[in-house]
């Protein structure tokens, strides 16, 4: 394990109530690291339906999910805020100046330090879910890594979902040689991206192969069922898109009296632990109402405790913001 990374706040899960509190935090002057086990911010947004609309965010109506996310980032501009992608929190412990907290990142196990600790996982870190298909082939992946690394490799790409949609384009750009097939005609995606998938299908750039029938992975690639026909599609990498499945498995270990998929807390998001907090689809307080305007305001509630924990100098409300300006 390399050496600890510090912040003042360390935000757990980058979904729409964690980029919020990382948001609060900085906005108050305090360096602010982010941890998100998926390989973008936005949690269920971004991995469940991001060209879906999402009508209860203050002042974005009907805005599809994928545009919300994006202003939620975007918020974070010129704020001492570090996303970690990949990086899947494990455990907690007392350190000197407050919490430690270790995690899983591509390059192995890393160790977080900061004063305060805000939760905001949502349903949990979204898994993909496991490919159940027959037969075998030496590079088989359920989600995205980074297209650049498939460069000049030719990817077959299953699925349905946004996601499948998206990781065709993103191989397109980064020079792999593409094929889209799933099991219905239809695709999901924003309008820009499947009039995208259409013109590239137009002209040559991949191949769709829609509806079709994935029969069985083959040392080469995969069969597919075209229109009643066996077919054999050579593939170097098969990337299979099933969705996936939230896991709060990790974080129900940290002695925070959980209340089987919730953990109990106060005023102000305060928890069992004196220094960590908890915001969203997770807090008791919320009383199972999982909405996005919910979990916004438990954040910067939360954020604003957790800044007054860091650095007592501050206090706990923030004043408003029309009378700040970002230096």
């Amino acid at each position: 394990m390399t050496a600890s990374l510090h912040a003042d706040v360390l935000v757990i899960g980058a979904g729409p109530a964690g980029l919020h509190a990382a948001f609060y935090a900085a906005w108050r002057g305090l360096r602010v690291r982010l941890l998100e086990a998926r390989s973008e911010p936005g949690g269920q947004l971004s991995a469940l339906y991001p060209d879906k609309r999402v009508y209860d965010v203050p002042g974005l109506p009907a805005t599809p999910a994928a545009q919300v996310v994006q202003a939620l980032v975007r918020q974070l501009d010129g704020l001492d805020v570090t996303l970690h992608l990949h990086t899947s929190a494990r455990d907690l412990r007392r350190a000197e100046h407050g919490w430690q907290v270790t995690a899983d990142t591509p390059h192995g196990t890393q160790a977080f330090t900061a004063a305060a600790v805000v939760l905001a996982p949502g349903l949990g870190a979204l898994r993909p879910r496991d490919a159940r298909v027959p037969g075998e082939h030496a590079d088989v992946r359920t989600d995205l890594p980074d297209p650049t690394t498939l460069t000049g490799r030719r990817v077959l790409v299953v699925g349905g979902v946004p996601q499948a949609t998206r990781a065709a384009l993103e191989l397109v750009q980064a020079g792999a040689a593409v094929t889209l097939t799933h099991r219905r005609v239809g695709f999901r995606g924003s309008p820009a991206e499947l009039a995208a998938l259409e013109q590239g299908q137009a002209q040559g750039q991949l191949q769709v192969l829609a509806p079709a029938t994935l029969n069985a992975l083959t040392p080469g690639g995969a069969q597919l069922t075209v229109q009643g026909e066996l077919t054999a599609v050579p593939a170097d990498t098969v990337l299979i898109l099933n969705g996936y499945l939230p896991d709060l498995t990790p974080l129900q270990a940290w002695p925070l009296n959980w209340q089987g998929e919730y953990i109990p807390d106060g005023p102000g998001g305060h928890t069992s632990l004196e220094g960590v907090f908890v915001a969203g689809d997770v807090a008791q307080s919320a009383q199972a109402f999982k909405l996005i305007s919910v979990g916004l305001a438990q954040a910067a509630v939360a954020a604003n405790h957790a800044a007054h924990h860091a650095n007592p100098e501050l206090r706990v409300r923030p004043g408003h913001s029309s009378e700040k300006r970002l230096s």
